[in-house]
Formats: C-alpha cells, structure tokens, sequence
C-alpha cells in the first residue's frame, strides 16, 4: 500500500510540474536562459519499478539518442578483476566500490568513449533535464529521436522511403562541457555516463541478459564522472563516475558475466528491465 501510495504521489506531483511548465508564458522549449537551472536530484518515481536511480528500461524507445564530445560508459563496471574477452586477451578492471563516504552511492572506474550514445529516460538524474525532456519526448521518449527510431529510420531508407524526423532531446544539451569544462548534468560532472555499444567488440556475449535477484547494484546512467589523470594531470582514457546505488533485482548481460556476486565491497553497474507480463 505504501508503494502504491509513494508511486501515485510521485506521478501526480511530476504532473503538475510538467502542467505548470507547458503553461508558463514564453517559456522555451529547453533551458536556454539563466542555465543551467539550480542542481536537484530527481526523487521521482519515472516507472512503477523505482526512481531515476533504478534505471528502469521499458521499451528501446527509452534510450535516446545523443551525441557529446566525451561521455562515460559504465555498463562494464562492476568487480576489481580483468574480465577476459575475445580471443582469451585481458581487458581493463573496472572496479564499481561502494563509496567510503556515501553507503549510498559507488565509486566506479568506466571508460571515456565521445560521439553517440544513448540517454535512458527513465534514468535522468537531474530534476529539470527529466522534466524537460518528458515535456518534449513524451514520458517513455517515443517523441524524440531514440534508439528504436534510428532502427526504422535506416530501414526506410533502405526502400527509399524518407524517415520521419524526430526532435533531440533536451537531456542530450545537458552532456556537454561548458567552457569551464562541466556539464549542466550535476555540479563538478565533467562528463555523464551514458550508454553506447562503443566497446563491444572487445566483450564476449551470451544470448540473454542475466537477471539477478533483488541486491544493491549502481545506477549509474545519467551519473556525475570526472576525468582519472595520471600523476601528471593527463587523462588515462578512463572516467571516475560516483553513481547512486539501488535495491532491486537486475540485469548483467548480455556479457560473459558468469556471477552476481562482485565480491564483498564491490557492486555491479546495472540496471532493469522487467517482465512484458508485469
């Protein structure tokens, strides 16, 4: 009952946010003035499942597409030993550690990729970027150019059909550095963590995502990462994000990942995406 009552409040004030923000008078269609707006963490309920910080995927269209100069990729984070992948050869620890200062949030090592990637909707952790683009995209991103479209878009072209063109979404304006070198994302965030299958050639793949049953993971999409350097202030190629952590069941695949156990301060970057017949 408590569930059911904190999902229909969270909807019903996200509501009235949106209403009073379509309503206001010569209020642009993204954050264009006074920008970015104070940061506050998104608490909302975004699905049935859970917060921002659950990252909940429901439908391809979820995942928008963007593109920035750097972003960070998390989705192989998790335990401190090398993972092996193709052709038997080692690749980089990517350890996920629950933060000695926050219980609440883990410390994880991802990689620095740039160009496209993919911004879950449900996932966005800033409160105004969420509502904005909910206001544009819709409330599961089907308005606005997303993974699923970029599919039909390259199949219409293929029979010279002409696709349909589709708005970017307000949350990609919020990946990119400013000239003081942050993002609007969330205070101190020189790159987000975002999405993309830049690395996964390198990564062997079962059929299936591996569901694990409810346990602390990180949700990292849409967190705040900085730049690792080196002792000479260089940049490694890796990124050092502080996601939040959520309770929940979880998915770890389709990767060669073989347990749901990540060892005893470790935790595994992931996210959900539940049943067709919940």
């Amino acid at each position: 009952m408590k569930t059911a009552f904190r999902n229909i409040l969270g909807l019903s004030i996200l509501l009235l946010l949106m209403f009073s923000v379509a309503r206001a008078e010569n209020m642009p269609e993204v954050c264009t003035q006074d920008c970015p707006a104070p940061f506050v963490k998104n608490k909302f309920w975004t699905t049935q499942y859970g917060t921002a910080s659950a990252n909940i995927i429901l439908s391809s269209t979820n995942f928008l597409a963007c593109s920035s100069k750097s972003y960070a990729l998390c989705y192989y984070s998790g335990p401190d030993e090398k993972p092996t992948g193709k052709n038997g050869k080692k690749l980089p620890s990517l350890p996920c550690k629950t933060s000695k200062d926050d219980p609440n949030a883990a410390d994880c090592r991802c990689y620095v990729e740039s160009g496209n990637s993919y911004v879950d909707i449900h996932s966005i952790q800033n409160t105004e970027a969420y509502i904005e683009t909910v206001r544009i995209c819709g409330i599961n991103g089907e308005k606005c150019n997303n993974m699923a479209s970029e599919i039909l878009a390259k199949l219409a072209i293929r029979r010279g059909r002409t696709p349909p063109t589709l708005a970017t979404a307000p949350v990609c304006s919020y990946l990119q550095a400013a000239s003081n070198g942050i993002t609007a994302m969330a205070p101190k965030a020189e790159l987000v963590s975002t999405f993309s299958f830049a690395e996964a050639k390198h990564y062997t793949r079962t059929k299936i995502d591996h569901t694990c049953i409810p346990a602390p993971y990180a949700g990292c999409m849409t967190a705040s990462c900085t730049f690792e350097r080196n002792q000479s202030g260089e940049q490694t190629g890796y990124a050092n994000c502080h996601c939040p952590i959520y309770t929940g069941p979880f998915q770890i695949g389709p990767t060669d990942r073989k347990t749901c156990n990540t060892g005893p301060n470790n935790v595994w970057s992931a996210s959900y995406s539940p049943p067709k017949n919940q």
